[in-house]
């Protein structure tokens, strides 16, 4: 098999599975043989396994999903990392991120291929059951690993089945035939896989797993019609529901809860994630690593549902006053009780004169050294990520086993609603599956129309302005914004410019100016242009980001494009 950066299609040398704790630790010595391996059950069960492992990379100790993120409006990563990098603009076909993924998903999709040519050999010998699920699993993973590469690349080699080094050197595929092939994988798991799992199978890859999958990329390339259906195909399963607390949804109260359709699991012994110490504050002993622009926190409604320039109940003097519940379960703010090392809790604050914040416990009540003001990398935005920060961790907090969700029941009640609304078939379903998140959001039920500001208009040019917030702030933080705003075709204005947060300067520290929010729910932050330079700093960073029409699309792996000489194997037009 080819062993050159091209595609890696060989299986790896460690076979270890992401999903179940259980089941991380068994991993042979040596790659298998597609001569002499798949010739039993546990053969089959250790090559699924190992096809699960490509969901994992990390860079800096962020899941790759969170790094996405980073090369978003809504979320800036630091120290200088490829996610920066990328956000910037200043990415290049040899950016360190840009290859790992492509190799980490088409070695993903190798595994695959191997698996499903050759498991045949063991099927009089595998309880039929377990044979048709790993066939399923493998179909599954070969279609979300082809459905990220399209969504990052565009057109990519289609490859079906398992090739040897002379094969390899492949055109590239155009981009909605790839699409079908998806949708033909995920049809074919769908009827293959259970609705859920139990004991050491808990977190393998489902039914919905799949059907909410095929929403998704149906979503992303306006197949509408496929959207609604798959979509509301979940729904009308009723197994998965909203976990009814936001915040400990992403916490191990809410892990594994019936929320989750997809996630990758971590253990101690095999792999972990550093998000804890990472997104965690200063004064916890942190980095603030991952963080959230003013563009993420001014996108909040207010909780009279308007937006903060519709809003009389907007102040900039307290900017997480009546909001959407959502924003502090989301963003550690001004005047937050929070957790640190050590049993300690404190106030947070991040006012440019607060050099010492109240230290709650352990006893006495003390004041201790702000690190978030006097530390020279504090939070930079004067805003803190909460998602996947559980005190539990605090205890090693650069190895959590905490699951990070990669499908999850809210996404595909907005799924649908977005589909219904952009076919316009606007009706009380697709206001009932937005108010479903909304409502989850204020803790309250869709019925307590009351206690939260339901949407009631029908108009379909308001509700996409809804559909398109919702998105942003519900699934902020979780990998999917760098595809909506390529799709919405609105990268373009939102990405270019000084990324801001709050002032550093505390004659303005409550005081900059409102923004403006747009059709998209994007903040406008023009009258904010004449007072850089001029205040006091409150930009994240000194340079401007710079997305140019080309960016929609990542490079191609130049070492990919310097071994494949095949024609049709071009690299994408600006790079």
């Amino acid at each position: 098999m080819k062993t050159t950066n091209l595609i890696i299609w060989v299986f790896s040398a460690v076979l270890i599975i992401s999903c179940n704790k259980d089941y991380l630790n068994r991993f042979p010595e040596d790659s298998p043989n597609s001569a002499t391996y798949y010739t039993t059950a546990d053969q089959l069960t250790l090559a699924i396994n190992a096809a699960y492992n490509n969901l994992s990379y990390q860079q800096d100790g962020f899941p790759y999903q969170m790094q996405l993120e980073g090369t978003s409006d809504i979320i800036w990563q630091r120290p200088a990392t490829d996610a920066q990098t990328i956000g910037l603009g200043q990415h290049t076909s040899n950016t360190t991120m840009i290859k790992t993924l492509w190799t980490q998903f088409y070695s993903g999709i190798g595994k695959c291929n191997m698996l499903l040519d050759n498991m045949a050999k063991a099927k009089s010998v595998t309880p039929a059951a377990l044979y048709t699920r790993i066939d399923g699993e493998a179909r599954f993973l070969r279609a979300y690993y082809y459905g990220n590469l399209i969504a990052l690349y565009g057109d990519v080699p289609l490859v079906d089945k398992s090739i040897g080094a002379a094969e390899s050197f492949l055109p590239r595929t155009p981009q909605a035939d790839v699409l079908n092939f998806i949708f033909r994988d995920l049809d074919s798991a769908t009827a293959k896989l259970s609705l859920s799992y139990t004991g050491t199978d808990i977190g393998r890859a489902t039914k919905t797993s799949a059907m909410a999958f095929k929403a998704r990329m149906a979503l992303y390339y306006a197949k509408w019609d496929i959207a609604a259906a798959s979509s509301k195909a979940v729904m009308d399963l009723a197994y998965h529901s909203l976990y009814p607390n936001y915040r400990n949804l992403f916490m191990f109260a809410g892990e594994n809860s019936k929320e989750t359709i997809f996630n990758f699991d971590y253990k101690l012994t095999v792999r972990t994630t550093a998000t804890p110490i990472n997104n965690q504050a200063r004064n916890a002993g942190g980095y603030s690593g991952l963080i959230p622009t003013r563009a993420l926190a001014d996108s909040y409604e207010c909780t009279d549902g308007l937006p903060i320039d519709k809003s009389p109940l907007y102040t900039t003097a307290d900017p997480f006053k009546n909001r959407d519940p959502r924003m502090r379960q989301t963003l550690l703010g001004e005047g937050d009780t929070w957790f640190g090392t050590g049993g300690i809790t404190f106030n947070m604050t991040f006012h440019p004169d607060s050099a010492t914040c109240t230290k709650f416990t352990p006893a006495p009540l003390a004041k201790i050294a702000n690190q978030e003001v006097t530390n020279a990398f504090s939070s930079y935005s004067g805003f803190i990520m909460k998602k996947y920060l559980d005190p539990i961790d605090l205890a090693v907090s650069n190895q959590s086993e905490l699951a990070f969700m990669l499908i999850r029941y809210a996404e595909v009640l907005l799924t649908y609603a977005e589909a219904k609304i952009e076919l316009n078939q606007i009706d009380a379903t697709v206001l009932d599956a937005i108010n479903q998140v909304r409502a989850r959001g204020y803790g309250v039920t869709v019925a307590q129309t009351t206690l939260y500001p339901a949407i009631t208009t029908t108009n379909q040019t308001a509700l996409r302005t809804i559909i398109r917030r919702e998105r942003k702030i519900e699934l902020a933080g979780e990998g999917l914004r760098l595809f909506d705003i390529r799709r919405w075709k609105i990268a373009e204005k939102v990405m270019n410019g000084i990324l801001f947060g709050k002032a550093l300067n505390k004659s303005i520290y409550y005081s900059l100016p409102m923004p403006t929010l747009d059709e998209n729910a994007s903040p406008d932050y023009s009258s904010f242009n004449s007072l850089v330079g001029v205040v006091g700093n409150f930009k994240i960073m000194d340079n401007p980001r710079v997305f140019k029409p080309f960016n929609y699309l990542w490079p191609i792996p130049q070492v990919d494009i310097d071994v494949n000489k095949n024609p049709g194997f071009v690299q994408n037009t600006g790079y």
